[in-house]
């Protein structure tokens, strides 16, 4: 016999979804550059437009496309059955509060929405599975970045979905 889930009130849910991106920001998301000497104070030694791409470039564009998917996913749910009081909305709101902490300043990766299910109860299992998925998505990303504070981020998203209530 499995254990009730707690719940996450609300106004929890929404004062994380505002408070991670804040706490995120105040963040360096990315390890401060070496100079040739190996100290990290002092100018690079390659010009930005030179330097290499970041290591977790991959892993940041992965998880901003698995994320752009399952908001259109949502979005496409909700013009086909008109699902607008199901808590998608608060899901949307997750969405872009990850989004933004993703934002690395490159183009956003274009994803097409896939079909949705032809009744509102399935495709409120579509969507929920997409969320599950996107979860593993989220928590193997953060394994895969290098630098802690996107590993952290990450890890923090994918909870922050997982304790969702299901759809």
């Amino acid at each position: 016999m499995s254990s009730p889930r707690a719940q996450t009130s609300r106004r929890t849910a929404l004062a994380l979804a505002v408070s991670a991106p804040l706490a995120l920001a105040a963040c360096d998301l990315d390890p401060p550059a070496r100079s040739a000497s190996g100290s990290s104070s002092g100018s690079p030694t390659a010009t930005p437009s030179a330097a290499a791409p970041l290591p977790d470039a991959d892993v940041v564009e992965g998880a901003r496309a698995a994320t752009l998917l399952a908001v259109a996913l949502i979005e496409a749910a909700q013009a086909r059955h008109g699902l607008r009081r199901s808590g998608l909305e608060d899901l949307l709101r997750l969405h872009a509060a990850h989004l933004a902490v993703l934002d690395d300043g490159s183009p956003e990766p274009e994803v097409e929405a896939p079909l949705v299910a032809a009744t509102p109860a399935r495709a409120r299992a579509q969507v929920a599975a997409s969320e599950n998925g996107l979860t593993a998505t989220l928590a193997d990303a953060a394994g895969q970045a290098a630098s802690g504070d996107l590993a952290r981020a990450l890890a923090s998203m994918s909870a922050a979905l997982r304790q969702r209530v299901a759809v």
